[in-house]
């Protein structure tokens, strides 16, 4: 089977017809220029010869219209098969097989097409269950937001820690829970930063009271160095200090007195550091 263009197909047929006709014009006329002494039966032969050409050349219209006919069976089979994939119809090379060895061609790239979706449907699955199982190991407070600054994701410490309902924070707006979020400009400054630190009321429907906290914002960048999703974690006042000022060297703590050790000892470790964060 071979593919070509309509533009060479109509400038073959046209040289095709022009060429038999000048060729049977041509002939007709010698044949006519040979004298008066010419025979009956070579006159014959000369009017046989141009009824053939005319034959012909009806030949060679009738082929270059059923060619014409059936490109245009083929466009509007595949526009078919467009629009019933696009109705998410489509079940399979049924309606290819009408198009002969091209449907035949096709069936094979999109049954290549399909294999590589579903490799690649495998890995986005396990990638999200990888992040599922950090987020429910991890020990900080972290929210997922996808690329419309929505949530996604949520550790398991968060809702631990704080006793929120899990309803409360996935599939909402990041700007809906932090009052000072402001996820355009976010993304702004993120695009040249590393991270971004921000301190926000936190309001949701379960709290009576808006409670302050501080929040690092780390963008996910995707292979066109676009920003696909942001990692927003939940740190204290001094994890603040630290990475605002990562450059500097650490300082020797004066040693707690023997009552703050005490009471240090009484209090709960995970419950100082969620103290910490909702300061």
């Amino acid at each position: 089977m071979f593919l070509i263009s309509k533009g060479r197909i109509y400038l073959l047929f046209l040289c095709a017809v022009l060429a038999f006709l000048a060729l049977g014009i041509n002939s007709y006329f010698n044949f006519s220029r040979i004298g008066p002494g010419e025979t009956l039966s070579l006159k014959f032969f000369a009017e046989n010869f141009i009824y053939y050409t005319i034959l012909i050349v009806l030949l060679l219209t009738i082929i270059f219209i059923t060619i014409i006919t059936k490109s245009k069976n083929i466009c509007k089979e595949l526009d078919k098969i467009i629009e019933l994939s696009r109705q998410g119809k489509y079940s399979g090379g049924a309606q290819l097989k009408k198009l002969g060895i091209l449907g035949g061609k096709i069936i094979d790239i999109n049954s290549q097409l399909n294999l590589l979706n579903e490799m690649k449907s495998l890995k986005i699955s396990s990638l999200s269950s990888t992040i599922n199982f950090l987020l429910e190991k991890s020990k900080q407070s972290v929210l997922l937001l996808d690329a419309q600054g929505m949530v996604t994701k949520i550790s398991r410490y968060l809702i631990e820690q704080s006793g929120m309902p899990e309803k409360d924070l996935i599939n909402k707006y990041a700007e809906d829970i932090f009052e000072k979020f402001k996820y355009s400009n976010l993304i702004v400054e993120l695009r040249k930063s590393k991270f971004s630190i921000l301190e926000s009321p936190m309001i949701l429907d379960s709290m009576e009271e808006p409670i302050n906290v501080n929040l690092v914002v780390y963008p996910i960048f995707n292979y066109k160095n676009e920003i696909s999703n942001c990692i927003c974690t939940l740190v204290s006042d001094e994890e603040v200090e630290q990475l605002e000022q990562p450059t500097a060297l650490p300082e020797i703590l004066p040693q707690p007195k023997e009552t703050e050790k005490k009471k240090n000892l009484h209090e709960p470790q995970f419950f100082k550091r969620f103290t910490d964060i909702f300061r």
